[in-house]
């Protein structure tokens, strides 16, 4: 996404390589944190770091490649991308405390939900392609409006992903799948799905949430009651409502083949099989 945002917004230039690899870097220290935390066995159709190795070391694993991503970011020269990613690394690890601290909470408000996905996705998306159209001299409209099309990207691709990991398969998506409940974490469709349960389901769903003791019949119960309710639809629904707003705000702002290119990746972001 920063390489389609720099020839999108103008010239790219030898800093937007150093400026895709500290994102990617970032993402992936992320990531090695991610299945730490989540105690997850597969990534990317292959085993973590934390099951390779051990949690102590994936967790410095992590801390190395933030480290490393922080020197490349340094020697690129430019104090607007050092601040900027510094901030959106805190803000990320900030999104990431406040999901931890409400786990477990079967009445999650989607005020708090949209909060935390705002910061531990939606930011790095955010500032990667404010970063992109900065380097690329956009004015500053215009990188307001490519920052604004990275954060609905975000949103929209935190969204699929939460509806992936009730619904998906470990060999299409290839990652450890169920995370979310097993952890107790209310991501959107859990939340819409709460929301039409009453009596007896809603108070066996408050329990698995709560006391996260999560079976393989709890994971399929609530696979189907995603569907037979129609949360999965609404939650896309939504999802595709971020990127839509997202690719619009960028039209008074690059070429029609530019603008066909960035709706092509918000739709990449929308395509992966439920």
């Amino acid at each position: 996404m920063v390489l389609l945002v720099a020839r999108a917004a103008g010239n790219p230039v030898p800093n937007h390589v150093s400026l895709a690899a500290v994102v990617e870097m970032i993402h992936l220290a992320t990531l090695v944190h991610d299945d730490v935390i989540d105690e997850a066995d597969l990534r990317r159709r292959r085993r973590t770091i934390k099951a390779l190795w051990n949690p102590h070391d994936a967790v410095l694993l992590g801390d190395i490649i933030f480290a490393r991503a922080i020197r490349v970011l340094a020697s690129m020269g430019d104090a607007r991308s050092l601040v900027t990613l510094t901030s959106a690394l805190g803000t990320v690890c900030e999104g990431e405390i406040l999901q931890n601290r409400r786990s477990h909470d079967p009445a999650l408000t989607e005020e708090t939900y949209y909060a935390v996905i705002d910061a531990k996705t939606a930011e790095l998306y955010a500032r990667g392609c404010e970063l992109a159209a900065h380097l690329a001299g956009a004015n500053e409209d215009a990188i307001r409006a490519f920052g604004a099309f990275g954060r609905e990207l975000g949103a929209a691709f935190q969204i699929t992903d939460d509806c992936l990991d009730l619904v998906g398969t470990e060999a299409e998506v290839g990652k450890s799948l169920g995370t979310d409940l097993v952890g107790g974490k209310m991501t959107l469709p859990l939340i819409l799905l709460r929301a039409r349960l009453e009596g007896a389901p809603r108070e066996t769903f408050d329990r698995v949430i709560a006391e996260g003791l999560v079976s393989p019949d709890d994971i399929s119960a609530t696979a189907a009651l995603l569907r037979s309710h129609g949360v999965l639809d609404d939650a896309l629904d939504r999802a595709r409502e971020h990127v839509a707003t997202g690719v619009a705000g960028l039209r008074a702002h690059v070429s029609d083949e530019a603008y066909a290119t960035l709706e092509a990746i918000g739709a990449f972001v929308l395509s992966r099989t439920l």
